[in-house]
């Protein structure tokens, strides 16, 4: 991932996310935040939160559909998430609840901050292509907006030409396939 130009980080270098099926299907993102000592990590409850998540740091992920219809899924490194459903850009439907809640896992070393996020096999049912971005507050309170492509002058996560993850079907993954993006 990069930042977009009118956030740039204050000492994060780098953020990168591995993603992969797993053996029964479940899809694992791995996020990798490099140089994040001065990374502000709220403090979470590890149960589903509100909308809120993405003004502190806060990593997403974006799944869409052939039909212009797309989920937005919030992960705090401390473990509260939230869900959305859309039915067209930025045109809220409704919060999704997965079958089954996602699992995260958050580590933090002295300069790296590794967040694993598990999700049901269920979630790239339909999905044509995805979108994976962070929210990265600094101390200070500066942020910064990363994503995998940033197709306009101010930030947007929600812009459908920013999905660059395409899936060829609808059909899921070999469990060997894994995918890095940095």
């Amino acid at each position: 991932m990069k930042p977009h130009p009118t956030t740039p980080p204050l000492d994060v270098s780098a953020i990168s996310v591995t993603m992969m099926r797993l053996m029964g299907g479940e899809l694992l993102l791995r996020y990798r935040i490099n140089q994040a000592a001065k990374v502000v990590v709220p403090r979470g409850f590890a149960h589903r939160s509100e909308e809120d998540l993405w003004r502190r740091t806060c990593l997403e992920f974006f799944v869409y559909d052939q039909n212009g219809r797309y989920r937005e899924f919030n992960f705090a490194p401390a473990g509260d998430w939230a869900a959305f459903q859309f039915a067209s850009y930025r045109k809220r439907v409704g919060d999704y609840v997965p079958e089954v809640p996602p699992q995260i896992d958050f580590q933090r070393g002295p300069q790296v901050i590794t967040v694993t996020v598990r999700l049901p096999a269920r979630v790239l049912d339909g999905v044509s292509s995805a979108s994976l971005c962070a929210v990265i507050e600094e101390e200070g309170g500066h942020h910064s907006l990363w994503s995998m492509a940033h197709r306009r002058d101010e930030p947007d996560f929600h812009d459908p030409m920013s999905f660059a993850i395409r899936f060829g079907s609808s059909a899921p993954a070999k469990p060997k396939e894994a995918l890095q993006h940095a």
